[in-house]
């Protein structure tokens, strides 16, 4: 596998790697402990059943992350075998 192609790969799953962490992170200490209390003032009323939560894709993060980065480490091991072109 040339040079380039291998540090391109490792880029972009590194680059994929940390958006995950951040969005993991942003959902986790940001975005619920910001909005879930605002959401539990309303929830039981009809103001509730308009609100779509959770909010912001941040549905089950940590689930998504984990499997996100378990599929970039594979990808990892499978450059770390060092296919060659035949």
């Amino acid at each position: 596998m040339p040079v380039w192609l291998w540090r391109s790969i490792v880029g972009v799953a590194s680059t994929t790697a940390l958006l995950v962490i951040m969005q993991w992170a942003a959902c986790t200490f940001y975005v619920m402990p910001r909005i879930w209390p605002w959401y539990a003032k309303y929830k039981g009323t009809e103001v509730a059943e308009k609100i779509q939560m959770p909010p912001l894709g941040c549905e089950d993060a940590s689930g998504r992350s984990v499997a996100a980065l378990m599929g970039l480490l594979t990808t990892l091991i499978s450059l770390s075998r060092q296919a060659d072109d035949r």
